[in-house]
């Protein structure tokens, strides 16, 4: 006898539904916690239905909180079978017609989904990559974060000293920084001079801050719109976003030393998994305007690009194509996909940029598409759907680039 298992993931608790090859549902809702033993309380379950019958058991791929169990039952040697919850939902919209969502349908539709065979496999990453993208999705996390305090200091300034933006136009650099934490606002320069502003700067290398500049900053604060409300207040808010900042580059710098210790590590002598990794790795180096940012990109958000069956396959991954607008018979192309990997879409279109400027053969493509009259964003979007074809080539292929090689297919 065959059983269908479907299994809503949730944080504390996961709610499981079986069904039988009939579509009998034989177990609607079994609720049961996110710790060992919740699992055997599972495994008993699936044991009190039939001890020798073949399971097949299928979840979401939603955030990270289906990693301990899909682990755990692979260990007692089930079918798990790692849905992409973009099909669950289409799958849930069909069936029920209507966008009904509780853990219960959640747990049946994944059930009937397996069942049905009209899915695809997500994937769960070996230890590499799991480490990988835990330093990926961490990385972004702190980026966002020192995002978040740059806009609201550039708020505060707006109000403070608007009118510093005339000189100092990265505020978020070395420079910008130190000067902001001395001179909060523009009321901060009342008492200052050209001097005291470029003994600020005595300890910085390489900037380029000059008597001219100095003397244009204090004529700005002295005329600057600010009528000095709320100064004390104020500028001790911005020090402390610029404290928090300070902190979090560190911490930035930091997991950049761990991203590059884990690309650059010394394999082990016998042929394993990190060993082809670092091999592979090393290749797509190789790839003019590709950088480490981008490989790690790929690599957290896709996992092993072996698994995809085509180039095809990857761009659907990855969502990297264009929507099709049709009204009548005119068919149009829309703006890029919202699905897929929202990360390594945004590094592969980066790196087209990048790749535009420093790789000869991709600058070429760039520049006939846009001669062919498409637009400039539609003409990256091209270089970074033949960029993402190298680099899955390079990839399975484990060699490094070669562009008379891979310009010998159509783009």
């Amino acid at each position: 006898m065959h059983y269908f298992v479907g299994i809503d993931i949730a944080k504390s608790f996961h709610v499981a539904c079986v069904v039988d090859a009939d579509n009998k549902v034989i177990k609607k809702s079994f609720k049961f916690k996110n710790d060992e033993k919740g699992f055997n309380e599972l495994i008993l379950l699936l044991n009190s239905i039939d001890e020798v019958a073949t399971f097949s058991i299928g979840m979401e791929a939603t955030g990270i909180f289906f990693e301990n169990l899909y682990l755990y039952l692979n260990e007692q040697g089930y079918n798990v079978i790692l849905l992409n919850p973009y099909q669950t939902n289409k799958f849930r919209e069909l069936d029920r017609m209507k966008k009904v969502k509780n853990d219960n349908i959640d747990a049946l539709m994944i059930a009937a989904l397996i069942k049905s065979g009209r899915y695809s496999k997500a994937y769960v990453s070996e230890d590499t990559y799991q480490s990988i993208k835990s330093l990926y999705r961490h990385k972004h996390n702190l980026l966002e974060e020192i995002k978040k305090h740059k806009r609201q200091i550039s708020t505060l300034l707006a109000v403070v000293f608007p009118e510093i933006k005339q000189v100092i136009k990265d505020p978020f650099n070395v420079t910008g920084l130190t000067l902001l934490e001395k001179y909060p606002t523009a009321k901060h320069y009342k008492h200052s001079s050209v001097e005291r502003i470029l003994k600020t700067f005595r300890g910085i290398k390489g900037n380029n801050f000059n008597e001219q500049k100095a003397f244009k900053l204090l004529e700005l604060a002295k005329h600057s719109i600010y009528q000095g409300n709320g100064v004390d207040e104020r500028a001790y808010v911005i020090r402390s976003h610029i404290r928090v900042i300070k902190l979090l580059q560190t911490e930035l710098k930091e997991l950049e030393n761990e991203m590059l210790k884990l690309f650059n590590q010394t394999p082990q002598l016998e042929e394993n998994e990190e060993q082809e990794v670092m091999d592979i790795i090393d290749n797509l180096r190789t790839i003019p305007g590709v950088s480490d940012k981008t490989i790690f990109a790929l690599i957290s958000e896709c996992g092993d690009l072996s698994r995809f069956k085509n180039n095809s396959h990857f761009i659907g991954y990855l969502g990297l194509y264009p929507t099709l607008e049709q009204s009548g018979n005119k068919l149009t192309f829309g703006p890029i996909a919202k699905r897929g990997a929202k990360l390594a879409k945004k590094a592969l279109y980066q790196a087209a940029i990048a790749a535009i400027r420093h790789n000869e053969q991709l600058a070429k493509l760039y520049r006939d598409k846009v001669s062919q009259g498409r637009a400039k964003k539609e003409a990256v979007v091209i270089v970074a759907r033949k960029l993402a074809h190298i680099i899955l080539a390079i990839y399975k292929n484990n060699v490094a680039y070669n562009p008379q090689r891979v310009f010998q297919a159509s783009t």
